[in-house]
């Protein structure tokens, strides 16, 4: 009677086990896993599409997606009816640009005006989630956007050099001028956007804001031409022999009345609003930049904090140490989607902007997207693109 009780015990031990081993067997793949065929559709809120076509419909327009998790990316063209059909793609969250210019035969079509420099655009719609147990259609939204003077930031230099201790004062921000026209940097702010408040729905707070200096004519940035605005404008490889020169940059960031270098042969920045520190600073492996162009004394000052309207932004940029971790983003994704960065302290590495073509003059990617728009590069750059 003792054995069969032992018998049972070890039949039961041995049903349980084979049961653990089945409920172990490979699942069916979930969604998120799964690859299908997906269809987005392009609208036009703007009403432009139905004057010129009689559909909202955006056709011919080029659309990129990039995978969030894989980082891969896709390029699309939409079909007459502004749809695009997209095969074989693996379920995921996607960041999403799609663009269309309108030539002046267009515009002139629609408004009577020959206008130039106009494009359609997603800029409240950078994300979509395409799933393959879903069988929907996405709808994407565009509306007019003026390209304005584009100027854009075109590369971010931040983490310091390696092989120097703890170096880095050879850090900065470097600007682009991407149109046909000279553009004037005179009074255009460079701010960094705060960590102590929340991405409000109308301004980038800012307790760290310096502007070009000048009356109106007296900084000139030709077509082509980038502009390096350094912390410190002096040659670094003297005290780090792996930084860079920037001895000859266009602008220094310098703090009067500080423990802080100047150099007299590169024109100042002035100082609005810096609430700590005896130097201009950005942040070694995370950040956000902006570039606006408002009169200083007309921003609201809330606590500690200069409050710079959204609609006055040219251009903007954020790095993460982790650019996948969306969720600690400073900027709104009105002015910047995602993010660059995975920049290690020390590395020598930064941050620049994809060029897509290379004739007489550059044209750098800006999709209001840093995820996508920049590529992280193993030295910087300084005046020039490291593709030239």
């Amino acid at each position: 009677m003792h054995r069969g009780k032992i018998f049972l015990s070890m039949l039961w031990m041995l049903i349980v086990f084979c049961c653990d081993k089945i409920v172990d067997l490979p699942q069916k793949p979930d969604a998120l896993e799964r690859v299908g065929k997906f269809q987005i559709y392009l609208e036009d809120q703007s009403g432009y599409m139905e004057k010129l076509t009689g559909r909202s419909g955006v056709f011919d327009a080029a659309v990129s997606l990039k995978s969030k998790s894989l980082g891969l990316d896709f390029d699309f063209k939409s079909d007459s009816n502004g749809v695009v059909i997209v095969e074989n793609m693996v379920s995921d969250d996607y960041f999403v640009t799609a663009k269309r210019g309108l030539t002046p035969e267009e515009m002139e079509l629609i408004s009577g005006v020959a206008t130039s420099n106009i494009e359609l655009q997603n800029r409240d719609c950078k994300m979509i989630t395409l799933r393959a147990d879903v069988d929907s259609t996405i709808v994407v939204t565009m509306n007019i956007v003026s390209l304005g003077e584009q100027l854009v930031i075109s590369e971010i230099y931040a983490c310091g050099p390696p092989e120097a201790g703890l170096y880095y004062h050879d850090k900065y921000v470097e600007l682009y001028n991407q149109s046909d026209s000279t553009i004037y940097l005179d009074s255009l702010l460079v701010a960094l956007v705060s960590k102590a408040y929340p991405r409000d729905a109308d301004y980038v707070y800012s307790k760290n804001v310096w502007m070009v200096p000048g009356t109106g004519r007296d900084h000139p940035l030709a077509p082509g031409e980038f502009a390096v605005m350094a912390e410190d404008a002096i040659d670094h490889t003297i005290n780090a022999p792996h930084s860079v020169d920037l001895s000859m940059v266009r602008f220094e960031f310098y703090k009067p009345e500080s423990p802080d270098i100047d150099n007299p042969n590169i024109p100042n920045m002035q100082l609005i609003l810096q609430v700590y520190g005896y130097d201009w600073l950005i942040g070694g492996e995370k950040d956000a930049l902006i570039i606006a162009r408002v009169n200083h004394d007309s921003l609201e000052y809330r606590d500690e904090h200069l409050l710079i309207p959204y609609d006055k932004i040219i251009d903007g940029v954020e790095y993460l140490s982790d650019p996948a971790n969306l969720r600690d983003k400073k900027l709104h994704e009105s002015i910047d989607a995602g993010a660059t960065g995975g920049i290690e302290f020390y590395t020598g590495k930064s941050m620049e902007r994809i060029a897509l073509l290379k004739t007489d003059k550059l044209i750098l990617k800006d999709d209001n997207n840093s995820s996508l728009d920049f590529i992280v590069i193993d030295a910087p750059t300084p005046q020039f693109h490291h593709s030239q």
